[in-house]
């Protein structure tokens, strides 16, 4: 009982944290708002790899992920060599502020023909924080997640406690195992009397001589 009774605790404790911790959302962020600048190029030998080095600005008041680049390659014509369109994984870009960051992938042309590139942010999201919730709706949203868990713990207390109290079926028939042992008492009592009389009576009689 008393471990159910601290997990359940725990369990209040984590969820209550989890609510007060968790007001954001996500939303497409604004393109406008997000710059790629400082971008440098190599090329590897073996394996050919073709790595875009760049560093990401976020001018917005929203911190940003999941950013998706395409990233353009052209040669000394400015020719469109190679085009690579992926995921940035892992860069978090906080509001008004700058990340670098790494796109590798391999070349489909020769190492002469990478020359110069051009990077362009396709998508992005952007993370919202919440206005923090009144103490109302807080303590309705755990309510609702948590009332019934907490009803089932007050009627199992409630009927252990009944189980065990002095109006019980338990403890009447305790009490009713020890009435009976005491009239038991009495009647060995009693018998041990008897006997005891019938002993001496015998005795006093003396012994019989047969005729």
């Amino acid at each position: 009982m008393k471990k159910l009774i601290a997990r359940s605790a725990c369990m209040l404790a984590f969820s209550t944290s989890a609510l007060a911790c968790s007001y954001h959302e996500d939303s497409p962020a604004r393109v406008d708002q997000l710059a790629v600048s400082n971008t440098s190029l190599n090329v590897s030998d073996e394996p050919r790899m073709v790595t875009s080095l760049a560093t990401l600005k976020n001018a917005s008041a929203d911190s940003v992920r999941d950013v998706m680049l395409e990233v353009k390659y052209f040669d000394a014509n400015h020719v469109l060599v190679d085009t690579v369109t992926q995921p940035v994984d892992g860069l978090f870009v906080p509001a008004s502020g700058a990340v670098a960051f790494r796109i590798r992938e391999v070349a489909a042309r020769a190492k002469e023909a990478y020359v110069s590139q051009e990077m362009r942010i396709i998508s992005a999201v952007a993370i919202k924080p919440h206005s923090k919730p009144s103490t109302l709706s807080l303590v309705l949203e755990f309510l609702a997640s948590w009332g019934p868990m907490l009803l089932l713990i007050g009627m199992f207390v409630f009927f252990i406690k009944r189980a065990s109290g002095k109006g019980s079926l338990q403890n009447r028939t305790l009490a009713l195992v020890e009435s009976q042992n005491i009239l038991l008492e009495k009647k060995l009592r009693l018998l041990e009397r008897l006997a005891v009389a019938a002993e001496a009576k015998v005795n006093a009689a003396g012994p019989q001589i047969p005729s």
